[in-house]
């Protein structure tokens, strides 16, 4: 079998215009290639050998050195000069490897050691890139065609990509050089604290809700009954809730929110809104539309969304909750005259600042203090094990003193102590250091040791995590974002993405990131903002959530606030690895060629940009794993060119309503592990029988299915890694009115349902809209047979 190129082959185009070479020159070109290969080739069977391997495999591991070990082994790394110059840098990493640890920490309080570890993270993104380059290119060439010409084109690419691992070297050499003259030598022993790997312990979801102690309840008590003890009114009552962050403001409105008395009195219309500085009116207003029962559409104005919720509320009795104000302007500006229609309102608000309330007329104040020291120690106490309580017990009561009564901190400290099985462990947390002086202060102390103690894997990501919008829902789709990034560790035989899922889930035990309660799979959580204003000060310079038109140079994550009018300069950031641009029409007028740019990324988010179309230019994104183009209603198709994109694994167009197909080039892609498609009319669409050749389907979500033709055969029983399952028709706009469909048209949609006939290994089912009259074949008989893992279903319309 003939070898191929470590680049893309050379590209013909039909519009070439000089002559082709002579046959004479090509005989002597494939001559001097043939020798030089078989040069090669021997060179490369007395350089790579079993011995040099082992070496390679003692050496202690990274994310970096591991995908060094594994493009050395792999065949499309052919010149000596590559192999020679990447065991190289392989040695390098062995400095990085043992100093990335205490670096993070020193570079906080040393500007010098902070200039330096920048160089070197700099670096280590390049190799990543060199890495990811190879292996994006060899595959392209394996499914290329044009053989001849990606051989004669071989050589030179080889040895430019030599150059530049070459380069790498000499980067690093200097960053070493530059280590040992400026960086102190004295970088402290291994940090106190022992990092672990993702827990296999699961701990027990706490309800802290029901375990903050006796005064929280009685204060939950106490609003409930003078909320409900007002009667109906015609003015407005609002009341606030005070204190600084992490204190519990927002546990205390929860609990009056889900109280029992409050949902029968306000049993109509109760609205709970977290506000951020980057979330706009529109969207305030849409997602006050629809917790009050109605339905907000993308593109509306601001004018026509507060006649929406005119009509929702106006004459109803309303208790509305308005969590973390910062200021008064969105209740003043935009809440305050359509909620004065209501015929008895009352309004909660969580703030840390008085003159909130102030300006808003709050009519009673409950001001949040620390907790005392025997509450603080009860709310430690339900986070652990009676055992652990009775013999880790006097360390652990000093432990919760530093914590200084804050219920966040006490959370924080007690995520990390879920890994730590001895006294040894707890103690070693009780002397760590808890205090950096290049903190800020309020995320010194337990929030940066829970940070900290965290594996690499771990801390990645939840810094990035900490890229997404305040209060933003993170799904557990996060997870397909860290494996694009590279984030998470392949363990032995088991699928990356239930390595990702672990991941989540030990975040969430630690209490890194908080799961919503109504979902009972944690499929959905949020982060607390102070944990968020510490992944963002630690990522400051390389990720950014920007909610003001200003950019730092040589960012690597950018994700795009409400609040920017556009985004300058985009096309100047060619490092740039992850682009998530969120209801915001700010991609719109970017240039079509773009993409041509931006060729180190990883992670492409445009929902609700506004879009009309994509370019061909996305094509040229080799690197691209993820694309997610949703609800840019305008669209009408996607370019051929998606074709080229041999790494993605993640696709989304749900809400386009104009796109009509897929292109053809989508179903070669054998890396799709999650599809989100929605079905269109005209007989050039998408047709469910293409779904066979995605072999690696992990997540398939579709949409429309109403618009959708039976395949001839069924589909989807050997797709042994699908483990969910969405299907969703049309049931019309309203939640109590179903469209009225023909009966040719049900017996239609009834067939398509039989032949998605999934394989046992499916977990998870979403079935939204089924106007079917009875379900199909595989899932109403014996499902406990035919679908045995099956572990959530869902049923809605």
């Amino acid at each position: 079998m003939m070898r191929t190129s470590l680049l893309a082959p050379l590209e013909l185009s039909a519009d070439l215009t000089p002559p082709l070479p002579s046959a004479r020159h090509f005989a002597s070109r494939i001559c001097d290639y043939n020798q030089k290969r078989k040069e090669q080739s021997q060179l490369q069977a007395l350089m790579v050998n079993a011995s040099s391997l082992k070496v390679l495999q003692h050496l202690q591991p990274s994310p970096f050195s591991e995908k060094l070990v594994g493009i050395l082994r792999e065949e499309f790394v052919k010149t000596l000069f590559v192999r020679r110059d990447i065991r190289r840098l392989r040695e390098s990493l062995k400095y990085f490897d043992s100093v990335r640890e205490d670096a993070d920490a020193l570079a906080l309080e040393n500007r010098v050691t902070g200039t330096w570890w920048s160089d070197v993270k700099d670096v280590m993104y390049d190799v990543d890139d060199i890495v990811d380059f190879l292996r994006a290119h060899s595959y392209k060439q394996r499914c290329c065609d044009r053989v001849l010409f990606s051989r004669l084109a071989q050589l030179p690419l080889d040895y430019r990509i030599a150059r530049r691992i070459k380069y790498v070297n000499e980067r690093l050499v200097q960053i070493t050089m530059n280590s040992k003259m400026f960086v102190p030598l004295a970088m402290r022993s291994p940090q106190t604290l022992q990092r672990n790997g993702v827990s296999r312990y699961v701990a027990a979801l706490v309800d802290e809700l029901d375990v903050v102690g006796r005064e929280i309840k009685e204060t939950t008590d106490d609003m409930v009954q003078m909320i409900i003890g007002c009667g109906h009114q015609s003015t407005i009552s609002v009341y606030g809730i005070l204190g600084m962050g992490g204190i519990g403001k927002t546990t205390l409105a929860q609990k009056i929110y889900n109280d029992r008395r409050i949902r029968e009195r306000f049993h109509h219309v109760l609205i709970w809104l977290s506000i951020s500085e980057s979330i706009s009116e529109t969207d305030l207003l849409k997602e006050a539309i629809e917790k009050a029962g109605g339905q907000s559409y993308q593109g509306k104005s601001k004018d026509q969304l507060l006649q929406a919720l005119l009509n929702c509320i106006t004459g109803q009795s309303i208790f509305l909750v308005l969590d973390n104000m910062t200021s008064s302007h969105i209740w003043i500006d935009l809440l305050r005259s359509p909620i004065e229609r209501c015929a008895d309102a009352h309004v909660l608000v969580t703030t840390r600042s008085r003159d909130v309330l102030s300006q808003m007329n709050a009519i009673h104040v409950h001001e949040v203090h620390k907790l005392k020291n025997m509450m603080a120690w009860n709310f430690f106490r339900s986070f652990r094990t009676e055992d652990e309580i009775n013999v880790f017990g006097d360390i652990g009561s000093q432990i919760v003193k530093k914590c200084d009564g804050l219920p966040l901190a006490i959370k924080a400290v007690a995520g990390v102590l879920s890994s730590k099985a001895t006294k040894e462990e707890w103690a070693r947390v009780l002397e760590s250091r808890w205090c950096y002086e290049g903190l800020p202060e309020e995320i010194q102390g337990p929030l940066y040791l829970s940070y900290n103690d965290l594996s690499p894997q771990l801390k990645s990501c939840f810094l990035w995590c900490a890229l997404m919008p305040q209060n933003f829902h993170i799904h557990r789709d996060v997870t397909y974002f860290w494996i694009a990034e590279g984030f998470v560790k392949k363990e032995g035989s088991r699928p990356i993405q239930e390595v990702a899922e672990d991941y989540y889930h030990e975040l969430i035990m630690r209490n890194l990131l908080q799961a919503r309660p109504e979902y009972i799979d944690k499929g959905i959580s949020t982060m607390h903002d102070l944990l968020r204003l510490l992944g963002q000060y630690l990522t400051r310079d390389e990720a950014v959530f920007m909610d003001e038109d200003e950019t730092p140079p040589n960012v690597r994550r950018l994700a795009v606030g409400n609040a920017v009018e556009e985004i300058p300069g985009i096309q100047d950031q060619k490092n740039l690895r992850c682009l998530l641009v969120y209801h915001h029409d700010a991609c719109r007028s970017v240039k079509r060629d773009i993409y041509r740019k931006l060729e180190h990324l990883r992670i492409l988010i445009l929902v609700g940009a506004g879009l009309q179309s994509i370019p061909e230019s996305v094509g040229h994104l080799v690197l691209l794993r993820l694309l997610d183009v949703s609800c840019n209603e305008e669209i009408k198709q996607l370019p051929g060119s998606i074709g080229n994109l041999t790494c993605l694994e993640y696709l989304s167009v749900s809400g386009c309503e104009k796109l009509a197909s897929l292109p053809a080039s989508l179903m070669t892609l054998s890396t799709i592990s999650f599809l989100n498609i929605v079905f269109q009319d005209g007989t050039g669409g998408f047709r469910l029988d293409e779904l066979d050749s995605l072999s690696k389907i992990r997540r398939l979500l579709l949409i429309k299915l109403e618009k959708a033709s039976p395949p001839a055969s069924p589909v989807l029983c050997n797709k042994r890694h699908l483990k969910e399952l969405g299907l969703t028709c049309t049931m019309g706009e309203e939640a109590d009115c179903r469209t009225s469909y023909e009966d040719s048209e049900v017996k239609n949609i009834e067939e398509i349902y039989n032949k998605l006939c999934p394989s046992r290994n499916l977990q998870y089912i979403f079935i939204d809209g089924f106007p079917g009259d009875a379900f199909p074949k595989w899932l109403s008989s014996e499902p406990q047979d035919t679908l045995p893992n099956l572990a959530h279903l869902h049923f809605n319309h």
